[in-house]
């Protein structure tokens, strides 16, 4: 047996997708609807996260196609700048992916601890 023998971990990802398996929206849109929500400002959530702004715009333009709703609204301007917000649906999907990782995903990690330790029993190191 390798001498380089690891603990097997398991990973996984959560979206949402459509009927034909068309991604819309993971982790990576909720974080970044969460920036949004917070600081009011598409810029200000893109900048904290690293992104750049046309290709965010675009895809969260690209995500409200695929849905059929919009799920952000943008102010324009004015002698205080412009404002992002999430519409009441943006709400209900910041709230939805809240619940999936504070109520669900802890099940889900305890499932499959249980299950990874029967496997890595399989061999266990010297």
């Amino acid at each position: 047996m390798s001498k380089n023998y690891e603990k097997l971990k398991l990973n996984y990802k959560i979206w949402v997708e459509t009927d034909s398996h068309v991604s819309i929206l993971g982790e990576g849109k909720w974080k970044l609807l969460k920036a949004i929500k917070e600081t009011g400002s598409l810029k200000a959530a893109v900048e904290s996260m690293g992104l750049t702004y046309r290709q965010t715009w675009t895809k969260l333009k690209n995500i409200e196609e695929k849905l059929g709703f919009p799920i952000i609204e943008k102010t324009r301007g004015g002698s205080e700048g412009g404002q992002t917000t999430l519409t009441p649906q943006g709400e209900k999907i910041v709230e939805f992916f809240d619940k999936v990782y504070h109520e669900f995903e802890p099940s889900v990690k305890s499932i499959f601890q249980e299950l990874l330790d029967e496997l890595n029993s399989i061999h266990k190191p010297k």
